[in-house]
């Protein structure tokens, strides 16, 4: 019996310090993988598009927030807060996250306070891009674009009105001249 629990607690002993040594593993060899897709070519690698969330505030609908507005005036101004907490009912959260497909990632956030009368008591908020950076945010980088000269307009060539061309018996039509309609067609005198 002794030795039945000294078996037992010899084996999760050796089980656990197993274990432990797991996580390094892992870390090691996710790192090691992170670091060699590093010298993979760009377009040899998957698409993975851009991942964006939650509200987009600009520097400009940041700068129109005033103390003492309504909570109507501020969803009409920002929108409808992305995080509205249960625990702190005077306070609207506007979180923007974007995860670009590179792996680049960008957090904003604007944290409103009310007051009881549920007017603008104050707000923080992370620097803010204004209207053009938003554009880029959601867009991506847009190429400029420039005019290209115009193309030369070839007049189309203009009929031929000798009288080899018209018919002497359908006044105002032409036949088409092809080599074989031309074997066909009687010769003008």
């Amino acid at each position: 019996m002794f030795k039945r629990h000294l078996l037992i607690l010899c084996t999760t002993l050796a089980g656990a310090v197993g274990l432990t040594g797991c996580s390094t593993v892992t870390d090691t060899v996710s790192s090691a993988w992170e670091s060699a897709t590093d010298f993979v070519p760009y377009f040899l690698k998957p698409y993975r598009a851009d991942v964006h969330q939650g509200n987009l505030v600009t520097s400009e609908m940041a700068l129109q927030l005033e103390k003492g507005m309504t909570d109507a005036q501020v969803q009409f101004l920002l929108g409808v807060p992305l995080v509205q907490d249960q625990f702190h009912q005077g306070r609207w959260d506007y979180v923007y996250y974007l995860r670009r497909g590179d792996g680049e990632e960008q957090i904003r956030r604007l944290s409103v306070y009310f007051n009881a009368d549920r007017r603008v008591d104050h707000w923080t908020s992370d620097p803010m891009p204004d209207e053009q950076q938003a554009d880029q945010l959601i867009l991506g980088t847009i190429r400029s674009f420039e005019p290209r000269p115009p193309k030369t307009i070839i007049p189309p060539a203009q009929p031929n009105s000798s009288p080899s061309t018209t018919d002497a018996n359908e006044t105002g039509t032409r036949e088409a001249q092809s080599p074989d309609n031309a074997a066909h067609q009687p010769a003008a005198e």
